[in-house]
This record gives C-alpha cells, sequence and structure tokens, in this order.
C-alpha cells in the first residue's frame, strides 16, 4: 500500500458511540458494503493496512467509550471487573498496536478512531481469518516476527482483495 492511513475514508455514523464501542461483533454498511469492525491490535491492524483504503473505513472513537478489565489483589483475595478506559490505558494500547507496525515495517496508525474491513470480494471474513491463519502456520519459526506475520496476512489478503 502507498500513501497513508489518512486516505482511509472517514465514515460519519448517527451514533459513534454504539459503533465503536458495543459488544461485538459489529458491522456498519458503506456504499454498498458491509465492514466488520476489527479488534484494536497490532495484527488487526496489519490486515488492514494490506487491504488498502479501498477495503477499509474509520470512524471516530472516544477511549472513555470503552471499559478495560481490571485485576485487583488485597492479600490472598483477587477480584476483578470493569472500569473506564482512561487515556493511559488508551496509550498502553496505542503503544503495543504501532509497535507491531513498526516491527512489521508499517507505519504509525492515528489514534482516535475504530477500524472497519469490507467483506473479502472473494469468500467471506471467516475464510479470510482461514488462509491468513494457513499462512501463518507455514511460517518455520514457532514465534513469528511481526514481519513474517505481516507476509502471511498479504499473501491471504492479496487472494481475497483486489488491492491496488
Amino acid at each position: 500500500m502507498t500513501g497513508g492511513w489518512g486516505d482511509y475514508a472517514l465514515v460519519e455514523v448517527a451514533d459513534a458511540r454504539a459503533v465503536a464501542a458495543g459488544p461485538g461483533p459489529v458491522t456498519l454498511q458503506h456504499d454498498g458494503r458491509e465492514y466488520l469492525r476489527v479488534g484494536d491490535t497490532g495484527w488487526y491492524m496489519t490486515v488492514c493496512w494490506c487491504a488498502g483504503p479501498g477495503h477499509v473505513v474509520r470512524v471516530w472513537d472516544e477511549p472513555q467509550w470503552h471499559t478495560v478489565r481490571t485485576r485487583v489483589w488485597r492479600g490472598d483475595a483477587v477480584g476483578s471487573g470493569r472500569a473506564w478506559r482512561t487515556e493511559a490505558d488508551q496509550d498502553l494500547i496505542d503503544d503495543g498496536v504501532n509497535g507491531f507496525l513498526a516491527e512489521a515495517g508499517l507505519p504509525p496508525r492515528p489514534r482516535g478512531y475504530v477500524w472497519f474491513l469490507a467483506a473479502p470480494q472473494t469468500g467471506s471474513w471467516t475464510s479470510l481469518w482461514r488462509l491468513i491463519a494457513e499462512n501463518e502456520r507455514a511460517i518455520p519459526s514457532r514465534a513469528p516476527t511481526a514481519g513474517e506475520a505481516a507476509a502471511a496476512i498479504d499473501s491471504a489478503v492479496r487472494r481475497l482483495y483486489t488491492v491496488g
């Protein structure tokens, strides 16, 4: 992909909070295509980068729309719960995502969006995930690098999407 993350369409939706933070899976319709919200990880962002702006859109997002799991230890007692995501929590997420992208040789993704991947032109999202998994299993290393994972992802994406 040439260009950058700014080339991906920003889609206005009536309820961005529900689309960005609602329980999954979340899909949206745009220009006659169905898009699936993808996870907030470097792996999913690599899929989006490989698919390119012709197959991925973004929607505004705010950290405070999300919750995070929490764990508290007091002596031998352990409690868990949920709390609203803070800017510091979002910093940790962004550092992880952008660290993976950097290791894969890709640019950092911008903050403040949730990303949606169009259904493949041939096959389905399930067929895409399966093909990526097959490609990743073929990597000789037991712990593939981000670059190796990106190559496996790119190969699968190019089989199911028309990528320019």
